[in-house]
């Protein structure tokens, strides 16, 4: 990131391609399907800090199976070392990882207060975010994939706000599934 440029003045797209560059060198991995379901999808979810916030999200692919402990483990580390906070019009968090993730998947909790992560790009300020979407890979190389069409949507800032304040699950689900198409697998 050029040093004359704080991340308060970039626009949604110089976040996500930031954010995009700091992880990974992209290579065309195709669409990933990742498994999600209405229990996976949370709304006013009250969580004092991001290890909860984490922890919540994580504990439901654990019941579906689709992680084991060590995922928990590993993505509280990763989030440490690499935080995943986004300023964008709708601050985010996108904590992921593969370390202990048996089938792809996808999980989100809109909050009823922000939570604070730290920024992507190591800023001393934290992202006070409204909504955390977590996704476990079993693939690594598909990672860039995924975060890039995070980003298409993270960038549609009208669709964000509508995502921010939506009621229910299954209102949640349907601007997913509109925004993210194939690579949500309900």
């Amino acid at each position: 990131m050029s040093e004359n440029k704080k991340v308060t003045d970039m626009t949604n797209q110089e976040i996500c391609e930031m954010a995009v560059n700091e992880e990974c060198e992209c290579s065309d991995a195709g669409v990933v399907s990742l498994a999600t379901d209405q229990t996976m999808i949370l709304t006013n979810v009250n969580a004092d800090s991001q290890v909860e916030i984490i922890k919540i999200l994580c504990t439901k692919a654990l019941e579906k199976g689709y992680i084991t402990e060590i995922f928990i483990e590993k993505i509280l580390e990763r989030e440490k070392e690499f935080p995943t906070g986004l300023p964008t019009a709708v601050p985010v968090a996108i904590p992921h990882i593969h370390d202990g993730c048996l089938k792809s998947f996808f999980s989100m909790a809109t909050l009823t207060k922000p939570v604070a992560f730290e920024s992507m790009d190591g800023a001393e300020d934290d992202i006070n975010t409204e909504m955390v979407f977590l996704f476990g890979i079993t693939d690594p190389s598909q990672q860039c994939s995924v975060l890039m069409k995070f980003c298409e949507l993270f960038q549609n800032e009208e669709l964000m706000k509508k995502m921010r304040v939506a009621e229910n699950t299954e209102e949640q689900i349907g601007y997913l599934k509109n925004a993210l198409g194939d690579y949500l697998l309900i």
